[in-house]
C-alpha cells in the first residue's frame, strides 16, 4: 500500500479526535446527506402517501425528520465537545463495563444486521436490473457479496473515504433522480396525485414511523460529529446534512408512489426504459449508507471486545464480512422484526444520555469522565424508559422522552457516578 493510502487509513477507533484532524462542516454535511438519501428514505414516502392524505404524508414526514435533527443536534454537539463516538460517550452515563457489554454490543448487532440486509437488497435489486438491462442473470448471492465488499472497503478506510465517497455521489444521486421522476410523469401523468386515500394512520402514528426509521442514526450521530470542530459547525453540518435529504427523498418516495404506483426510484428508472441509470442510482444510494452502518459496527466491535485502537480496520473487515455471510445465508429476514424492537432501546439510551450530558453534566465537557463498572442509574433509567415506551404507551420513539425523565428522577435517589467530577476529558 502507498504512503498516500496508508495515511488516508483511519486507524484510530476510539479516542479523541485531535484538533488538527477535524474536518469542515460541509464535508461531513455531505456524509449526513448520505445517510438519508435512501431506498429506506423512499420507502417511508411510499408508506406515509399509502396510509394517509397527501399533505398529512408531507408534514409527518418533516416533522419525524425535525425531531431526528433536534436528537442530532444535542447528542452531536456532545460527540463534537469531547471527540469520541458514541460507544465511548456512554462509559459515562451506562459505566465502561455497561457500555462495552450492554450498549456497544447491541449497537454492533444492530449495524451488522443492517449491513447485512442492505447487501441483500442491494443484490437482489442489482440482479433484477442487469437481467431487465442485458440479459443477464447473475446469482443474488454473488451481486450482495459482491457489492458488501466494495461498500465495506470504503468503511475499512475510515472518514475519509466516506468524505470523498459523498461528495461525488450525493449531486450525482440528486441528478438522476430528478431526471427519474420528471420522465415517471411524462410517462404516467399527474392523475395519481389527485387519487384520494382512505386514511389508516394517524398524524402521531406517521411521525412516529418517521423517527423510528432514523433513530438509531440519531443516537450514534456522534460516530459522524466527533470530527468537527465546535458545536455551531455540528448544528451547520447538521441541519443542511439531514433536512434537504430528507425532504428530498420523502417528497420523491410520496411522488414515486402516486405517479408510478412504485416508491423505488431505480425500478422506475427501468420502467421508463433507462435502467442502466436505475442501476447507479440503486448502487449509489445504498452505498452512501451502508458504509456508514459497516462504519459504526467496527467502532462498537472495538469497544465491545476492548481491542487496541488500531485494529478498527480489521474490526470493521470483519464485522462486515459477518454481516455479508448472513446476507447470503437468509438468515437475516429472520431477525428484521428484532433489528426493529431494538429501536425501543437505542430511543431510551438516547434520551438518558441526553440527560446525563446537558442537565445533570451541564454541557460542560471538561465535566464528562469514564465512570469505571456499571453505572446503575443509567441502566436502571434506560430498563424503565424501554418498559414504559414497549409496554404501556407502545411507541417506540416516546422512549427518548421517558428516558430523559425517568433518568432525572432515578438519579435523585440513586446519584450517578457521573457526578463526581475529576475534571478530565479521556
Amino acid at each position: 500500500m502507498s504512503e498516500e493510502n496508508k495515511k488516508s487509513m483511519e486507524d484510530f477507533a476510539l479516542e479523541r479526535v485531535k484538533p488538527e484532524d477535524r474536518k469542515g462542516w460541509v464535508s461531513l454535511a455531505a456524509v449526513q446527506t448520505g445517510l438519508f438519501i435512501c431506498v429506506p428514505s423512499l420507502l417511508l414516502g411510499a408508506i406515509l402517501s399509502a396510509s394517509m392524505p397527501l399533505w398529512q404524508a408531507l408534514a409527518a414526514g418533516i416533522i419525524g425528520y425535525l425531531l431526528t435533527i433536534l436528537i442530532s443536534f444535542f447528542l452531536g454537539m456532545q460527540g463534537a465537545d469531547l471527540g469520541i463516538p458514541s460507544a465511548v460517550i456512554t462509559c459515562s452515563t451506562f459505566g465502561t463495563k455497561g457500555a462495552r457489554i450492554l450498549i456497544s454490543s447491541l449497537l454492533a448487532i444492530s449495524m451488522i444486521g443492517w449491513f447485512g440486509i442492505n447487501c441483500n437488497v442491494c443484490g437482489e435489486a442489482f440482479s433484477n436490473l442487469m437481467h431487465i438491462a442485458t440479459g443477464v442473470e447473475i446469482p443474488v448471492s454473488i451481486s450482495s457479496i459482491a457489492w458488501g465488499v466494495i461498500m465495506l472497503l470504503s468503511a475499512v478506510f475510515g472518514m475519509n473515504a466516506l468524505k470523498k465517497l459523498d461528495s461525488v455521489s450525493i449531486p450525482l444521486l440528486v441528478i438522476i433522480m430528478v431526471l427519474g421522476t420528471v420522465m415517471a410523469f411524462r410517462k404516467f401523468g399527474s392523475a395519481g396525485l389527485a387519487v384520494e386515500v382512505e386514511q389508516s394512520m394517524t398524524m402521531m402514528q406517521g411521525i412516529g414511523l418517521s423517527f423510528s426509521f432514523t433513530a438509531v442514526a440519531a443516537v450514534t450521530c456522534s460516530d459522524i460529529t466527533r470530527f468537527q470542530k465546535s458545536r455551531k459547525e455540528t448544528i451547520k453540518s447538521t441541519f443542511w446534512g439531514i433536512l434537504p435529504a430528507a425532504i428530498f427523498t420523502l417528497v420523491l418516495g410520496i411522488l414515486m408512489t402516486k405517479v408510478a404506483a412504485d416508491y423505488d426510484i431505480s425500478s422506475v428508472l427501468a420502467t421508463v426504459g433507462l435502467p442502466f441509470l436505475g442501476i447507479i442510482v440503486l448502487i449509489l444510494a445504498t452505498w452512501t449508507t451502508n458504509s456508514l452502518n459497516a462504519y459504526s459496527a467496527g467502532l462498537d466491535v472495538v469497544m465491545t471486545f476492548n481491542l487496541p485502537d488500531n485494529k478498527r480496520k480489521l474490526a470493521t473487515l470483519v464485522t462486515g464480512l459477518v454481516g455479508i455471510v448472513l446476507a447470503v445465508l437468509g438468515i437475516l429476514g429472520h431477525i428484521e422484526s428484532f433489528l426493529s424492537l431494538l429501536s425501543y432501546v437505542f430511543s431510551a439510551m438516547g434520551g438518558v444520555m441526553m440527560a446525563d450530558y446537558w442537565i445533570v453534566g451541564k454541557g460542560k465537557p471538561e465535566s464528562w469522565h469514564r465512570v469505571e463498572g456499571f453505572n446503575w442509574t443509567g441502566i436502571l433509567s434506560t430498563i424503565i424508559a424501554i418498559a414504559i415506551a414497549a409496554f404501556v404507551v407502545k411507541v417506540d420513539y416516546s422512549g427518548l422522552l421517558w428516558g430523559l425523565i425517568v433518568y432525572l428522577i432515578v438519579e435523585k435517589f440513586i446519584p450517578s457516578k457521573s457526578r463526581e467530577l475529576d475534571g478530565t476529558v479521556e
